[in-house]
């Protein structure tokens, strides 16, 4: 980033932020009939938001500013909305971020054939759908182009928004399927295939091709606008492969925002993801102030939107609430009232906002490996395809037993290799796909010292497609492949020297799992902690069994399903299934990591309703701890008597103290442990300890 727009980040300091879904069609006359730039802002204002994100270009394709590159909505009569608002806003000193739909545009799919994405059976993709999509690779980028330098030559704004920067569905145009076929050569193919190099290949070229769509909206920017931020959503970094959105995207934007509609779990580990991906800080946790986008007028609680608001603070992020407009273009006065209330009650935390997160343990997730392996062989649109993503299923059970246990974790990507060093322990959750630069970066970190977990499939084929025949971290893993399971339900019995990690499972009644499993050679001194076993028939026959309503356990085969291996300086521990995606299993998982590499910086006897936080500010000698109580039924039962242990690695606490108001709470230190009490937590507590 060049000096300028360093010293204009107008984000890093605004946490409350809006959004104004305004796709309105002009289908009716009375559409924006009603708009008024003044109550607007009085709206925003009402909310005490910072920042809002002003539509310039909608789904629909309509524009709400005059425009010679694209249609003017017809219903606000020739009028620069845009512009009005913009101008109000930045009298009452809330940024503005410009927005424009990518991809998503049902005026220019109507209106123009060729820039439609055409589906594998050559017909376009939304000719029965509100959503028209166009294609990157037609000529819809050179208008998309010239619409966002248009936008730039007239109006200052802070910021730009892209959205929509995926692959709504696999596009057969020609113009896709003459790119590839000078890139790489034939026919696009049709078929799933993740051991078949072509397949791969179109798939890694769906997602060179998006990537560098993004970097034409964004370049668009920075060649008019230098000191304005740009952002693409950032919702999809965690979804399925169809859309092609890879660690690569990140480049083309300064922070990473997305919206998401899921639980505590979801939210915290996109929050961490996003984190690591962006380029700055913070990032931007988004949701709907609706139930569902599709209910507009059902409001979330206020008390679940306090929740998510603090759950985002607690992970030194931005909360952003979409609201949509109504048709005749007026808001509800009771969305931004409720809204008020929540984003008052973060207002006072923000001054203590920031700093660096205090991290054991890092997940690694990896954007090439968000397939179904049990999908090769089916047709694009065939309806029997998966629509499981076994990695990210890995890793959400992995965040979900760290967050039960109060282990102070991040999720990282190949972005952060140059960082392993400062986890003390990387967990590898059934990572499908790793190339050479990753492997070697994890080879290095454990052999100097580091700790390793993985599980399964991880690093047995590379992003290309290449079955390597044995893992690339073989040698860290100590152990050789020797092909799977053809039972697809399968069990792992502790040996005698992994049975205390094993919580009552035996040799003779081991933990089962609904998946098969990897088979093994341990390497000579590799430690064996548990044993594949299988059951007594293969479950696949219906007519051969043990027991009607089950299988139980029957064969010992000597396969090893647990490995210890030291490693130079460090250890790892691999899982020839994914034990971290079975709920059953996770007391288990949660033993062997706190063996691994317990004990942890921050411990706790919070309940599991409640994550825990914290950051290091050293040039304010402090740590900012944050307790979030998140239940699934709402409002929150209080929690009382909460006590936190805090690792201090040489540190001298002066005072431990609630914020905003300092009120000091009770403390000790034993051992270089700092412990203190929460005396109460009903949704939120900020604590902080001054060295």
């Amino acid at each position: 980033m060049n000096e300028n727009r360093d010293s204009e980040r107008w984000y890093q300091k605004i946490f409350r932020r809006n959004v104004v879904d305004m796709h309105i069609t002009d289908d009716d006359p009375r559409f924006l009939a009603d708009f008024d730039a003044d109550r607007y802002v009085d709206m925003l204002a009402r909310a005490q938001v910072q920042s809002t994100v002003l539509y310039a270009h909608s789904h629909v394709g309509l524009c709400y500013f005059p425009t010679k590159i694209g249609p003017m909505h017809p219903g606000v009569k020739g009028r620069d909305i845009l512009g009005e608002v913009a101008e109000r806003c930045r009298r009452r000193n809330i940024a503005v971020v410009g927005y424009c739909s990518l991809i998503y545009d049902h005026w220019a799919y109507r209106n123009n054939p060729d820039w439609r994405i055409i589906g594998v059976d050559g017909k376009g993709v939304a000719d029965y759908s509100r959503y028209g999509v166009c294609c990157p690779n037609s000529p819809y980028r050179d208008r998309t182009a010239a619409l966002i330098q248009e936008l730039c030559a007239g109006y200052d704004l802070q910021g730009f928004r892209f959205d929509m920067t995926f692959w709504p569905t696999i596009c057969y145009c020609r113009h896709c399927q003459q790119r590839f076929a000078s890139e790489v050569g034939g026919e696009l193919p049709t078929v799933i295939d993740w051991n078949d190099s072509r397949w791969v290949a179109f798939q890694r070229a769906r997602e060179r091709w998006l990537v560098e769509f993004a970097g034409l909206a964004t370049g668009a920017v920075r060649r008019f606008r230098p000191a304005a931020s740009v952002e693409h959503q950032a919702s999809t970094y965690p979804l399925t492969w169809r859309m092609g959105v890879t660690t690569a995207l990140s480049q083309h934007n300064d922070f990473l925002q997305g919206d998401f509609y899921g639980d505590a779990l979801q939210g915290s580990f996109v929050r961490k993801l996003l984190a690591n991906l962006s380029a700055n800080r913070p990032i931007g946790f988004e949701t709907s102030i609706s139930t569902e986008l599709s209910n507009c007028t059902a409001l979330k609680s206020e008390e679940l939107l306090h929740c998510k608001a603090a759950a985002a603070l607690a992970d030194g992020t931005a909360f952003i609430m979409i609201d949509s407009i109504d048709p005749a273009g007026t808001l509800n006065p009771a969305v931004y009232e409720r809204m008020g209330r929540v984003f008052g009650r973060m207002a006072s935390y923000q001054p203590f906002l920031g700093g660096e997160r205090i991290s054991d343990v890092a997940v690694y997730f990896s954007t090439e490996s968000k397939h179904d392996p049990a999908d090769n062989g089916k047709g694009v649109n065939d309806p029997s395809g998966s629509a499981r993503m076994p990695h990210v299923e890995a890793a959400l059970g992995a965040c979900k037993m760290l967050l039960d246990q109060h282990i102070p974790f991040e999720v990282i990507t190949r972005r952060n290799l140059a960082d392993l060093a400062r986890f003390r322990l990387i967990l590898l959750p059934n990572i499908l796909m790793m190339d050479a630069s990753e492997a070697a970066a994890l080879r290095e970190y454990v052999n100097g010292g580091g700790r390793l977990y993985a599980s399964r499939g991880t690093s047995l084929q590379t992003p290309d497609g290449q079955q390597m025949g044995n893992f690339l971290l073989a040698d860290v893993f100590g152990i050789t492949w020797q092909g799977e399971t053809k039972e697809k339900f399968t069990y792992i019995a502790p040996s005698v020297e992994g049975e205390s990690y094993f919580n009552g499972y035996s040799r003779q009644y081991p933990v089962g799992f609904y998946a098969p499993q990897v088979l093994l050679k341990a390497d000579p001194g590799a430690e064996i902690l548990g044993e594949l076993a299988l059951p007594y028939t293969d479950p696949a026959d219906p007519l051969t069994f043990a027991s009607t309503h089950n299988n139980p356990p029957g064969r010992w085969i000597g396969s090893p399903a647990l490995v210890l291996n030291r490693f130079g300086g460090g250890c790892c521990l691999y899982a020839a299934v994914d034990m971290e995606s079975a709920d059953h299993a996770r007391e288990v998982f949660a033993n062997l990591i706190h063996f691994l590499a317990g004990p942890f910086t921050l411990e706790s006897n919070a309940p599991k309703s409640v994550e825990i936080t914290a950051f290091d500010q050293p040039a304010d000698q402090r740590s900012i701890v944050h307790l979030v109580n998140f239940q699934k039924e709402l409002p929150n039962i209080p929690v009382d008597g909460i006590r936190v242990r805090m690792r201090l690695a040489g540190k001298a606490p002066r005072q431990v103290s609630l914020l905003p108001d300092r009120e000091p709470l009770t403390w000790e230190v034993q051992n270089d442990v700092l412990e203190f009490t929460l005396p109460r937590l009903d949704t939120y507590q900020m604590a902080e300890i001054s060295y």
